[in-house]
């Protein structure tokens, strides 16, 4: 019985040791996430890409805006403007009647970045032109980048004011009587009244000679518009204050205009159009323009040769062009492309946990953003099919940075072009 016993232990220590038979290998550690390791082959995907304008950027309600232009030799001349309602406090009625003497009514903006950042300078000297609107902003009106409303021609400010460069910059602008004569001796019932009366304003930040291009935090306490005013009964004399909403909480939008340089220009008249991505691939804010990539003729070969492939890691690589600013954008995000030209996010996105690092956030170490889609291209795999990933700027309604990445052709781009570099089994 003990000799039975050890030959059983002799044929599962055999079967153990020939189940081990291949050697653990290095391939595709470079690519895999830090916190866990795979065990897999490491492959390339390698697609074609184009440069799509912007069209549909939906610029309602965000609570941030950009003022200003922005130029460069590569993209061209950006223009940015706000047009925003004024509102009462509370969404309520406001009155100033014969008892309050107004002395002045401030705009104050809180700035969040202005471009080009500031080198020697401590202070920057802003031109805002603030301009009564003819019509109304409507609160249940969507309105997108390529939108304006017209202006009555009454200019509440046209000035140039000093702002420092600080953690916090606030401008303020002090309106004219134009604006005075709207509220003194005046009552009204309700927010709406005020607003149909008022019909907000359209605020420019104009190009003296030098383009300057701001953000307005307009969820930031001090964007406001303050009224200053004393209230005099008899022998009393009170000082008060009382803010206007010009926030995030009024109907507002951007109005984003582009005018492009170079292979850029096509936009300039044909919005449909797409330029060629072998060489290079352009990202810019403000309805600008996108990246769409596609693997199409890689997934459906791998499909073919690999039906039961599971992909442990997949990270699509961004190499920064060698004609990009060296003012960099912070962060690319992806969606996925359906055949009605509609657009998702993709799922990798929504896992916070696996997606913190490689987020699309730019690596300086390999010089380019790093966009972990696993779970995107496993379903690109299984389905054999790419309709195109589509590539933006996350913030590309709130800031003015741009740039420019390696296209798709690994003969153009010295071997370094866009890719997936993923690691699977099967």
């Amino acid at each position: 019985m003990r000799n039975r016993f050890l030959l059983v232990l002799s044929l599962c220590a055999a079967a153990l040791f020939g189940a081990c038979d291949e050697k653990e290998s290095d391939l595709g550690i470079e690519l895999q996430d830090p916190a866990t390791l795979y065990n897999g082959i490491a492959a390339t995907a390698y697609g074609s890409a184009c440069t799509v304008f912007d069209d549909t950027l939906l610029t309602s309600g965000q609570s941030n805006a950009l003022v200003g232009c922005y130029s460069d030799d590569v993209f061209g001349t950006s223009e940015g403007i706000l047009f925003t309602q004024i509102s009462t406090a509370n969404n309520s009625g406001v009155e100033f009647d014969e008892y309050s003497f107004i002395d002045s009514a401030v705009l104050t903006f809180s700035l969040a970045n202005v471009y080009p950042d500031a080198e020697a300078k401590s202070y920057r000297d802003l031109h805002f032109e603030v301009y009564q609107l003819a019509e109304q902003v409507m609160r249940d009106t969507a309105y997108y980048a390529a939108d304006e409303l017209a202006v009555s021609g009454t200019c509440f400010f046209d000035d140039v004011v000093r702002v420092g460069q600080s953690d916090s910059m606030v401008v303020a602008m002090k309106l004219n009587d134009n604006f005075l004569s709207l509220i003194r001796n005046r009552r009204y019932e309700s927010a709406e009244s005020f607003e149909s009366t008022v019909k907000g304003v359209r605020v420019r930040l104009v190009n003296d000679g030098t383009p300057l291009m701001a953000t307005v935090n307009l969820a930031a306490k001090p964007t406001k518009l303050t009224t200053y005013y004393k209230y005099i009964n008899g022998s009393d004399t009170i000082s008060r204050t009382y803010d206007f909403e010009v926030s995030e909480k009024v109907a507002h939008f951007n109005q984003f205009k582009n005018n492009y340089n170079g292979v850029l220009a096509t936009f300039n008249s044909n919005r449909t159009d797409s330029v060629d991505g072998s060489r290079y691939l352009y990202l810019s804010p403000m309805g600008g323009t996108n990246i769409k990539v596609n693997f199409n003729s890689f997934v459906q070969q791998f499909r073919q040769q690999h039906p039961y492939a599971v992909i442990h890691y997949a990270e699509l690589l961004l190499p920064v062009a060698d004609i990009a600013l060296a003012d960099k954008p912070d962060m690319v995000v992806a969606f996925k492309c359906f055949n009605d030209g509609s657009v998702a996010s993709v799922p990798d996105l929504f896992d916070t946990y696996t997606y913190s690092g490689f987020d699309g956030r730019y690596s300086a170490d390999k010089g380019c953003y790093r966009l972990r889609i696993t779970q995107h291209f496993q379903k690109l795999v299984k389905s054999g099919m790419d309709l195109g990933t589509l590539l933006v700027l996350n913030g590309r309604r709130s800031s003015a940075l741009r740039t420019v990445v390696n296209g798709s052709d690994t003969t153009a781009t010295s071997g370094n072009p866009i890719r997936i570099e993923f690691v699977y089994s099967e």
